[in-house]
């Protein structure tokens, strides 16, 4: 199903009226239960109408065309389209439909009311179903119009189903249909990731990357039609592309594209004058101060924008800012640059008083350089340095390049790197490094009053992005007194493997002391690399403690450019991995999702990997593959961690053994000879390893899994040996089962205990042994484990002539391929149906309160309605649900 959620005005006149002919609806995504409750309390006999409100772009219209849809063999439906231009004209919209009126029509009621009965009955041509009316935008209807239509529904003639906006809202006569009971409101809320993940599938006609997903889920709040908008631009930018069959958003999305610019052009023009300079103001500078704003636009007017949900406060709520950023992109894209000056000179002086964050001053920098104004040097450099720990690359690029020459100019070329870094383009962050390097040899340090600061921010991240930029580990940096330099050298360390050079160089005295003065984020640094030191050595729970404390101990400099959040985000879930904390892992994950913004385009892919990991691990090859292979190809575009190899590995292992034999082929193909790097780098050898095996067949990959176990021993990582021995043992090694308990079991965590209670199992002929030890499995979650545990039981048990052991490990078995999805179940036999009661929303409230013991009066002034009018919902409630009195209520069923 697909979700375009625009207003379909295509067959609607320019009166705002559309013919009787029902036109196709666009199937719909996340609004199945909508649909479901509006075309069932339609059927019934109760409700008259149901009225759907949202905000702009949320897919009213295409909800309302659907239920148009659902009941075009039950009703003849009409449409009617609000008009802002005929919102003051009363019957303006009507007037197609009144064409045999006398001269002055709005001299009565009842002609108006007939003269469109008469035209309803000529267009029917004789058919005998009831009217549907279909009313778009009713909030721009005239208070007229809404009367007439809502006499049509009082008297039977005709079934409504209206959309509007919250802010202004629906007339005020639909509104009283819904305090009689006579109509169901359905809020449609926004869509949800998974829904937003449909849209996107159905619209570039292909998968596309979770991250992806998230983001542009994130970019549009859930709002069909601006997701809509953003696809389009973004697909017609070249920034969403379509890499081996996956679809990718590898830059930033298009704030200027047209349909992003139409669509809030649209919404612009629906606001006055002064509201529209209000919000191209905020967009400029955004957040402003409210003090500010109200000198010019008033206290009125902000506040109607921000009940509108244009607006929204921030810093506290002293400031204001678009609701959506994507609005304040557009509209910023649209001001000319005389305007923009024009406005810059009337707010800068309140601007200069403001104190904000650094994104805060991004904007402002960003703005002055738009309207000509010359913008400090400082605050250039600021400017530039949060842009790219923001993920703003070009935005930092070109502000780097508007510094002058000198030691500004050179730091500025720290954060041209980091930008690079962050687009994937190493060979440019290679040269803007070399160059920033050169030139801060040449130029003496800043006089910022901190020199030592100021040298520890250079030798410190920078010194590690510098390694990182490094195509070759085969030089370990020497060894220094610098701290940038120690960071280095442990860091390449890490990235290598070492564990032993590592452990040492961290006991030495005076690795601590020489980054004691680092703050915050050499702490966490310190703390991330003794959870790899931990992880290595078998205790991957003690590990998780140390990463988690390196994320608290986070204390970001607002100029660090290394990326320290990703950097301990990565231990935290690798250990979490390792443990078998496949909840924890994801936590992080998701935690980080929601709060990366831009982050995803450069480490949407890690979080892919890891994620496949995850599910690899825990025997879902079919869902591992299906992460891991668009993982792979936004790695190919951006592997800040160098995870590549491995999850071209894993991709291959969890590709076969899904029956993706052919693409497993190609990824192993692809592989050659390409190493990974990290802590972590040895888990591409033993998947290529595996993968092989399970492809060919012909041992050689068993011989590669065993010289990696046997010839490595002791010097593989824990997690990494564990893997190794897993892969041997799942294709069909009895040898690794010894070695799997003795390494197992000396290894902390979840992962590692399945794994020994598999092998044990395995070797033994006891029957109750096996069989406990698939519940235990399966109480892991492990299910193919368990599931393989439950056949040698059964096998043991039909051997032994067990045949209550036989029962038991039967039912285990099959309840894991259940889980798997490798059995289906059995069909339920299908219950009795009760009896459907149809309450209205309205009944069931008054029904509610009336159950918890309110009396008429005081429901009545609860819900704002007559004291008769709460008891005729009794009393219809009381014949619908087949009671007599209050005493026999229970609250109803939402």
């Amino acid at each position: 199903m697909i979700c375009l959620a625009s207003s379909n005005r295509n067959s609607a006149g320019p009166g705002g009226l559309a013919d009787v002919n029902p036109v196709r609806s666009r199937p719909l995504v996340g609004r199945d239960h909508e649909l479901d409750v509006a075309t069932q309390a339609l059927r019934g006999g109760a409700t008259a109408a149901v009225l759907l409100v949202a905000e702009a772009g949320a897919g009213k219209s295409s909800l309302a065309e659907s239920i148009a849809a659902a009941l075009s063999g039950d009703f003849i439906v009409m449409r009617v389209h609000g008009s802002p231009s005929l919102a003051n004209v009363p019957y303006g919209v009507l007037a197609p439909y009144l064409v045999d009126l006398p001269e002055d029509p709005t001299s009565s009621h009842i002609a108006i009311l007939r003269a469109f009965w008469a035209q309803f009955e000529r267009l029917r041509e004789g058919r005998k179903q009831p009217l549907l009316l279909l009313v778009d935008d009713a909030h721009e209807l005239d208070e007229a119009t809404a009367n007439v239509i809502v006499d049509l529904i009082t008297a039977n003639w005709a079934k409504l189903v209206a959309s509007a906006r919250p802010r202004p809202g629906l007339p005020a006569p639909m509104m009283q249909l819904w305090y009689d009971s006579l109509a169901e409101r359905i809020d449609l809320p926004h869509l949800g990731k998974d829904d937003v993940g449909k849209i996107c599938g159905n619209l570039l006609d292909g998968p596309v990357l979770a991250s992806t997903v998230q983001f542009l889920w994130a970019a549009s709040e859930g709002n069909p039609l601006l997701l809509n908008c953003l696809v389009e631009d973004a697909r017609a930018a070249g920034t969403l592309a379509k890499r081996n069959g996956i679809w990718i958003l590898h830059g930033p999305l298009a704030s200027d594209g047209p349909a992003l610019t139409g669509f809030v052009r649209n919404q612009l023009l629906r606001r006055t004058p002064q509201e529209r300079d209000a919000l191209t103001m905020i967009a400029l500078a955004e957040p402003v101060s409210i003090d500010a704003l109200e000198d010019d636009f008033g206290v009125e007017l902000l506040q109607n924008l921000v009940e509108s949900q244009l607006l929204v406060a921030s810093g506290g709520g002293g400031t204001l800012r678009l609701r959506h950023p994507v609005y304040a992109e557009a509209i910023r894209s649209m001001v000319s640059a005389s305007r923009s000056l024009q406005l810059h000179q009337q707010l800068a002086w309140r601007l200069e008083q403001q104190q904000g964050s650094e994104g805060a001053l991004l904007r402002r920098v960003a703005w002055s350089l738009e309207s000509g104004v010359k913008v400090p040097e400082r605050q250039l450099l600021r400017a530039s340095v949060h842009a790219a720990r923001t993920f703003q690359n070009d935005t930092a690029i070109s502000l780097a390049a508007r510094l002058p020459d000198g030691p500004a100019k050179a730091h500025g070329q720290l954060a041209v790197t980091r930008a690079h870094f962050n687009a994937g383009r190493y060979a440019d962050a290679g040269r803007a490094f070399a160059e920033a390097a050169r030139a801060l040899t040449e130029t003496a340090a800043p006089d910022n009053g901190n020199g030592r600061a100021a040298r520890r921010k250079w030798t410190g991240g920078a010194a590690l992005l510098r390694l990182l930029l490094e195509q070759s580990m085969d030089e370990v940096p020497p060894a220094g007194h610098d701290s940038g330099e120690l960071m280095a050298r442990l860091l390449s360390l890490d990235l290598a493997g070492d564990f032993d050079a590592l452990a040492r160089l961290l006991e030495e005295p005076g690795t601590s002391a020489s980054l004691a003065d680092d703050g915050g984020s050499a702490r966490a640094f310190l703390l991330a690399l003794r959870a790899d030191l931990l992880r290595s050595q078998g205790d991957p729970l003690q590990a998780q403690v140390l990463a988690k404390q390196a994320a608290s101990a986070l204390d970001m400099d607002p100029e660090e450019l290394f990326f320290y959040p990703e950097f301990v985000l990565y231990r935290k879930v690798a250990a979490a991995l390792d443990a078998g904390d496949w909840a924890g892992a994801e936590e992080d994950l998701s935690g980080y999702e929601a709060q990366s913004g831009a982050g995803l385009i450069t480490f949407g892919g890690t979080v892919q990997y890891f994620r496949g990991l995850s599910c690899l691990r825990q025997g879902h090859y079919a869902e591992a593959f299906s992460l891991l292979r668009p993982a792979v190809e936004m790695l190919r575009l951006n592997d800040p961690q160098q995870l590549l190899a491995q999850a071209t590995a894993m991709a291959a292992y969890a590709g076969v053994r899904a029956g993706e034999s052919g693409s497993a082929r190609t990824l192993l193909d692809g592989l050659g000879g390409t190493r990974g790097s990290g802590p972590d780098a040895l888990l591409a050898e033993v998947f290529a390893a595996a993968a092989k095996e399970a492809l060919d067949r012909d041992g050689g990959g068993l011989q590669r899994l065993q010289d990696l176990v046997v010839g490595e021993c002791g010097r593989l990582p824990a997690g990494v040996e564990l893997q190794a021995l897993s892969l041997w043992l799942e294709l069909g090694s009895a040898a690794a089962a010894q070695r799997t308990v003795e390494r197992g079991g000396a290894m902390s965590g979840a992962w590692a205990s399945a794994w020994t209670r598999f092998a044990t199992a395995r070797g033994s002929k006891d029957i109750r042994t096996v069989l406990s030890s698939g519940d235990y499995l399966r109480a892991l979650g492990q299910m193919r484990l368990a599931r393989d545990c439950y056949s040698i039981a059964l096998s043991l048990s039909e051997a032994a002539g067990e045949r209550a052991a036989a029962r038991q490990a039967a039912a285990g078995k099959d309840a894991c391929e259940l889980a798997l999805g490798e059995k289906k179940a059995a069909p339920a036999a299908e219950a009795p149906k009760a009896r459907a009661v149809q309450l209205t929303r309205r009944e069931r409230d008054i029904i509610a309160l009336a159950a918890s013991g309110l009396s008429d009066r005081q429901i009545a002034d609860k819900l704002m309605v007559s004291v008769r009018t709460v008891e005729g919902h009794l009393y219809r409630s009381y014949a619908k649900l087949g009671i007599r009195s209050r005493d026999e209520l229970s609250p109803p069923a939402p």
